[in-house]
């Protein structure tokens, strides 16, 4: 997988991705691969996917797997992220369990036809919506919530009826092991197959024509899977990140905002997506924010973090040397950091980092890392000014009243945005949760997710009882002209249309009644 041309918040990505292609040993054939594609099709063309009764069976059991196996889960993503246990739970299990039955409960009438109106000029007759499955799925999961974003994008894609190739990361190797022994147990094997492996694998399998590709990730790697799947047409759910940043305003609930900007920059060692990239302060509230801010580092976490139970590790000794890098050029001074950092444990203190040059890395590369830069910012329009420099972030995250908050959201883009708190509003099912350009194509969670993996088909009926002979040749100036005043108007006033859509409506059917009482 070549690298493409990158943006500045990839630039990091994009040197630890290189490293790793150079050193990736093969794992899987490409006819291995290729056999799994064609099993999955296969499996596809019986139909039985499509039922109502399937979809359930494959959601029930991905349940169970969570819920049978939750200490198994919990044990591979300590050792693959050294997490705390709290947050496995709650970011890879009771995540996941929550999305599953929020599915369940409204699968049946999501699945359902949706009738929609027929304007009069084509009645008789009734339209529809169908929403049917795109057929064979192909889902690249990251690592960072390595269960979570394995199984949140095959809900949906099982969901809406697909069958689906899951190529978990191969920088999670616990959780991806796990995954591959449990689901074939849980789930349909002939219709949910797991490929693992690393880059090599990847490449063979987008080589391959899928009917929908979900990719989450970087942006590096998110333009090798889009090229791939413009070859065959292939339509594409990117899920990627960016510089997600956070506003603190005057007027903010200070002690609030310090806790929850802090949480969700440190949930993970900061290994969110939407995480909180960097802080923009007005400069009323700064002083405060600070303040609070370093008394929180040192009472969750102590003199050292890396004694802390309660605070996770760095993914590999790459991602922790581009971390490292990031703080080390920021040429900011450190406020808080509890702890040395350390290598060969991949342990990066909670580290807080006041007004960073803005031409420095940390400033212009996604941190993904228990890193939170504050910059003061002298007024509200000089902060949507710095936002709507760079590229659309995934998250955006705003304290204050919420009257100046719509201010800022109006006048600025992001996939989602959350005010007076971080990372909660992908918890809730019926918003949608997806980026914007640089940040992410496509949306999935809820019925959101079942209509990205669902093929939106438009249906008509048109009855046979009424057939106008205006409509075929030989046509004549007479039929054009009532044409023009059917079509284009004004056949009647404006004001009279409902009423007369509706008389219309009444006497189609009792039209329809007449005729087939003489039947």
């Amino acid at each position: 997988m070549a690298v493409a041309e990158v943006l500045p918040s990839e630039k990091g990505f994009a040197r630890t991705h290189a490293k790793d292609a150079a050193e990736e040993k093969r794992v899987l054939s490409d006819e291995h691969i290729a056999q799994a594609h064609a099993r999955l099709v296969e499996t596809f063309r019986t139909g039985r996917t499509k039922t109502y009764e399937w979809r359930k069976e494959q959601l029930e059991g991905l349940r169970r797997m969570c819920v049978e196996n939750s200490e198994q889960v919990c044990e591979a993503i300590i050792r693959d992220l050294g997490r705390p246990r709290m947050e496995a739970f709650l970011g890879d299990v009771t995540a996941v369990v929550t999305e599953i039955d929020h599915t369940l409960q409204h699968l049946e009438s999501w699945m359902k036809p949706e009738a929609v109106a027929t304007p009069m000029i084509q009645k008789p007759g009734r339209s529809c919506i169908i929403r049917e499955p795109k057929g064979v799925v192909l889902q690249i999961a990251p690592w960072n919530f390595p269960v979570n974003l394995s199984l949140m994008g095959l809900i949906a894609g099982l969901a809406a009826g697909n069958c689906c190739l899951l190529k978990p990361s191969e920088i999670a190797p616990s959780t991806e092991e796990l995954l591959a022994k449990l689901l074939p147990k849980y789930v349909d094997p002939e219709a949910v197959i797991v490929i693992n492996g690393g880059i090599p694998e990847s490449a063979a399998l987008l080589k391959l024509r899928w009917d929908h590709i979900l990719y989450t990730g970087n942006g590096v790697v998110a333009r090798v899977v889009a090229k791939a799947a413009a070859e065959h047409l292939t339509p594409i759910t990117l899920e990627l990140g960016g510089k997600s940043p956070t506003i603190v305003l005057p007027g903010a609930n200070i002690p609030v905002a310090a806790r929850r900007i802090l949480s969700g920059k440190f949930f993970n060692c900061g290994q969110i997506c939407i995480a909180p990239d960097y802080a923009l302060v007005h400069k009323d509230a700064e002083a405060e924010l600070v303040k609070e801010m370093q008394g929180l580092v040192k009472s969750w976490y102590g003199e050292d973090a890396s004694t802390s139970d309660s605070f996770g590790r760095i993914i590999n000794e790459r991602h922790w040397d581009r971390v490292r890098g990031l703080i080390e050029s920021s040429g900011a001074k450190v406020l808080a950091q509890p702890g040395k950092m350390n290598q060969a444990s991949k342990f990066i203190p909670p580290t807080l980092l006041k007004d960073p040059s803005v031409d420095s890395a940390i400033m212009q590369e996604e941190i993904f890392g228990p890193v939170l830069p504050i910059v003061k910012m002298d007024s509200v329009e000089g902060m949507i000014d710095h936002i709507n420099a760079g590229e659309k972030p995934l998250a955006m995250y705003i304290f204050g009243p919420e009257a100046a908050a719509d201010r800022i959201i109006a006048r600025t883009s992001s996939g989602g945005v959350c005010v007076n708190d971080t990372v909660y509003h992908i918890l809730n099912p019926d918003l949608p949760f997806g980026g914007v350009g640089g940040s992410g194509i496509g949306r999935y969670h809820g019925k959101w997710g079942f209509d990205e993996f669902s093929h939106v088909r438009s249906v008509m009926y048109r009855a046979t009882w009424l057939d106008l002979p205006q409509r075929y040749p030989p046509y004549s100036d007479s039929n054009l002209k009532m044409m023009e005043k059917l079509l284009v108007g004004p056949l009647v006033p404006p004001g009279m249309k409902k009423a007369l859509a509706a008389v219309g409506g009444v006497a189609v059917a009792g039209a329809a009644l007449a005729a087939r009482s003489r039947l």
